[in-house]
């Protein structure tokens, strides 16, 4: 039985629909994934264990990205020192390998929140994460509420936490 061109056609894009339309990853609402990473001291920490009872952002960059504002590490610091005493912690996770003296990382050091390494990308693939950056923002049951993909100007970021926060948006609807 010969198969006419045009139904060969039709059931290839059906079929590309179909797969391009499933959701992969991480979504809105999930829960995250329990994953360790080590500190840039070798120290271990776990997600999302560790932050149980904080509003976490996650931010997902490498110190090799190209696309990766690395000042923007500066400004979680302010956010963070603006918003911990309500419970709100930002960590970044560089996705790559870090050499135990890497120059690159002296300035980074300063900050007092974690900076946690992410060696083969295992972290980054499990929160569904495919460029960098990424950022993602988890509740205190460690559920995901937000992301931004790519570059964000701050009031972003920020607005992005404090709905979390304030308990705003999806919280309205009881979610």
């Amino acid at each position: 039985m010969k198969v006419k061109p045009w139904l060969l056609l039709v059931f290839v894009v059906a079929a590309l629909l179909c797969a391009c339309s499933k959701k992969t990853g991480l979504q809105i609402g999930d829960t995250v994934p329990t994953i360790t990473l080590t500190d840039l001291r070798g120290g271990p920490f776990t997600l999302p264990s560790d932050v149980r009872g904080k509003v976490v952002l996650i931010r997902f960059w490498a110190i090799d990205c190209g696309f990766c504002e690395k000042e923007k590490l500066f400004t979680l610091e302010r956010f963070y020192q603006k918003y911990k005493d309500r419970s709100f912690l930002p960590v970044a996770v560089n996705v790559g390998p870090v050499e135990k003296n890497d120059a690159r990382f002296e300035q980074f050091r300063q900050l007092t929140y974690p900076l946690l390494v992410d060696q083969y990308g295992a972290a980054a693939k499990q929160f569904g994460v495919k460029f960098l950056p990424a950022t993602l923002v988890i509740d205190e049951e460690g559920v995901l509420r937000g992301k931004i993909s790519g570059e964000a100007e701050p009031d972003a970021y920020e607005m992005l936490f404090t709905t979390v926060l304030n308990k705003g948006g999806f919280y309205e609807n009881g979610h």
